[in-house]
Order: structure tokens, then sequence, then C-alpha cells
């Protein structure tokens, strides 16, 4: 029975350790993506010679700003999952069909972002808002359910766990606030966003009284 409980963290262990590969590849599969959505010549702009590389920017400029803000969830999602991972003993098929489903989601997000000046400006405000609920969720519950089965490492405190839980849980619920918002306004929507720090703090609030009362 020992020996079984043995295997069993070994399989949990290395199967996380492949997890980190997959997330690190769909990674760089994304910043490759964010490079091809680079500007190229086009036919009318090359007519009179080469172009300029910085009149091609020029004219390209809400590529860059796209790019930009891709390049920017790229980085900050992936620092969010090493964090993450470092917290973490081992996996299981739940936790890791969850991160799974939020890699995937991530992309959708860079797909939105993509798209963003080509659609209207409601669809991509709200398509963004689902975007980083879809992210957030499955974290959210693949946290809980780490938790539950003794997947994170031994000498994580409970705050650190709690911590960890708010910080995942607040932004895809801060999302689904703006949601409405997208459809009001791109103003209305962006100061929306700011419900992160309430979110938070209630969460925290809510957290520690449940935590307190068991």
């Amino acid at each position: 029975m020992a020996l079984s409980e043995k295997l069993k963290l070994e399989v949990g262990h290395t199967q996380l350790k492949r997890l980190e590969t997959l997330t690190d590849c769909v990674y760089a599969l994304a910043l490759i993506l964010i490079v091809q959505w680079l500007p190229l010549p086009s036919e009318s702009s090359m007519v009179g010679g080469k172009i300029l590389l910085v009149d091609l920017f020029a004219e390209y400029a809400g590529n860059l700003v796209s790019i930009g803000i891709a390049l920017a969830f790229v980085i900050v999602y992936w620092l969010r999952s090493n964090a993450r991972t470092a917290l973490l003993e081992r996996t299981d098929t739940v936790h890791t069909a969850l991160s799974i489903a939020s890699v995937f989601f991530l992309l959708f997000l860079l797909y939105i972002v993509r798209i963003g000046a080509e659609v209207a400006g409601v669809s991509s405000r709200a398509g963004e808002s689902i975007a980083v609920a879809l992210i957030g969720l499955p974290l959210a519950l693949g946290w809980w359910h780490a938790e539950r089965k003794g997947l994170i490492r031994e000498g994580v405190s409970d705050q650190e766990k709690r911590d960890e839980f708010i910080e995942t849980l607040t932004e895809p619920v801060t999302a689904l606030i703006t949601l409405p918002f997208a459809y009001l306004d791109e103003l209305y929507w962006n100061l929306a966003w700011l419900a992160y720090i309430p979110v938070s703090a209630f969460l925290k609030r809510r957290k520690a009284r449940s935590s307190g009362g068991g």
C-alpha cells in the first residue's frame, strides 16, 4: 500500500513537469503568433519603391497597439503561471485538464485582441471580458481542487493558499462584472476593471471569515 502511494506521488510529480513543459510551449507559440502580427509591406505601399520601416509601422499603428497588448497579456500570465506552479508538488488528471483549458482560452484572448481593430468595439470588449473570465475560472477551480487533493507543496502556509486562491479568483469575477459595461461605452468598460480592488477586498474578508469559522 505504501509503495502504491509512493508511485502515485511520483506519477503526479512527473505529470506536473510535463504540464509545465506543455504550458511553456503554448506560451512560446503565443509569442510566435504575436510576431506574425507584425505588418508586412503591401503591394500598394511598394508602388513608389521600397518603404521605410518607420512608415510601415506608422501605417499599421493599430497592429502595433494590439501586439503590445497581447505581449503584456502573455508576460503577465506566464509569470503568474510560474509562480502558481512553483507552489505545487504534483498534479492529477482534473487539475491538468483545467490548466490546459486555461491556456487554451489565453490563445482565444490573443485571437480577440488580434481581430479587435476589425470588429465592432462592443464585440471586442465583450470578447476580452469573456476570455479573461474563461482563463481565470479554470485556474481558480484548479487551485481549489489542488487544495482538496493535497497537490500543494508541504510548507505552503494556509495564508499563502488563501492568497493564491483569492488572486486567481478575483480576475475572472472582475471580468464578469465588466461584461455588461462592454455594451455601454469603452470608458465605462475600462473603469469597470477597477472593480478588481473591491472584489479582492471582499473575497479576502469572505475567505478570512470562512477560515476563522472553520
